[in-house]
């Protein structure tokens, strides 16, 4: 397997693209695949404060201004999740390089996700060039799929395939999900409840994976991810009473 970039977009912030990108991440690493989650949102970068990491010497930063390596940018989450970091506080970052920094022999055979600015700004362009495929993430409401259109639509523009939409924190009233993907035309590959453990675990600075791996999104996560490697999901025996057992120990 070549490199395999999976960018994840939306159209606008507030929707939990840095949330589904430490998770995916997560639960590709527990298909033991290799994997790398890029923070490439400068001015709202997460990807690290999600996770309870604050200190970085080298960020993605200095490495598109060809100060560091790479290699010297990654950082190692308790969980196991390897993380390049964004500065907390930076200027304007030129990131037309991006798509050569990721070209590294080093990164075959990895998945690299890509937590992506929100919107369409020359930043989020030149994330989606650096993408060998991407994913659109929306919540069920108006304004998150008008958005989710737009860059629907630039993606198709730029020939960069889309692997499909996952739909975020959906409830029983949320719009039709038949109605979501007819408005994106793009295929739904996973809905990711309203799941009040999610809250939690960022509270927590733990990936939700691993503060509850049974709660509905959790599962679902798992389910995503198995579909980008094209294997099935096998739910764990059990699975109800280990949720209740999880819930009780709570």
């Amino acid at each position: 397997m070549d490199q395999n970039i999976i960018g994840i977009f939306s159209g606008k912030g507030g929707v939990g693209k840095t949330t589904l990108t430490v998770n995916l991440s997560l639960a590709l690493a527990q298909f033991n695949k290799n994997v790398l989650a890029i923070d490439t949102d400068f001015k709202m970068s997460g990807l690290g404060l999600h996770l309870g990491m604050y200190q970085f010497p080298v960020t993605i930063a200095d490495v598109l201004l060809s100060e560091k390596n790479l290699l010297e940018a990654i950082y190692i989450h308790s969980s196991g999740i390897r993380i390049v970091p964004a500065p907390l506080y930076v200027k304007e970052i030129d990131t037309s390089k991006l798509k050569d920094i990721l070209s590294a022999p080093f990164l075959s055979e990895n998945f690299v996700i890509l937590d992506s600015p929100p919107g369409l700004e020359k930043n989020v362009i030149d994330v989606m060039s650096a993408c060998n495929s991407a994913i659109i993430l929306t919540t069920p409401d108006i304004p998150a799929i008008t958005d989710a259109i737009k860059i629907t639509e630039k993606l198709k523009e730029m020939s960069i395939p889309i692997r499909g939409a996952v739909v975020n924190m959906n409830m029983k009233d949320s719009i039709e999900l038949e109605d979501i993907e007819d408005v994106l035309g793009v295929n739904i590959i996973g809905v990711i409840p309203f799941d009040k453990d999610i809250k939690k675990s960022l509270s927590l600075r733990q990936p939700l994976l691993s503060f509850n791996p049974y709660s509905p999104a959790s599962i679902e996560i798992k389910k995503i991810a198995a579909k980008i490697i094209n294997e099935e999901f096998k739910p764990e025996k059990f699975l109800f009473l280990k949720r209740i057992i999880k819930g009780i120990k709570k």
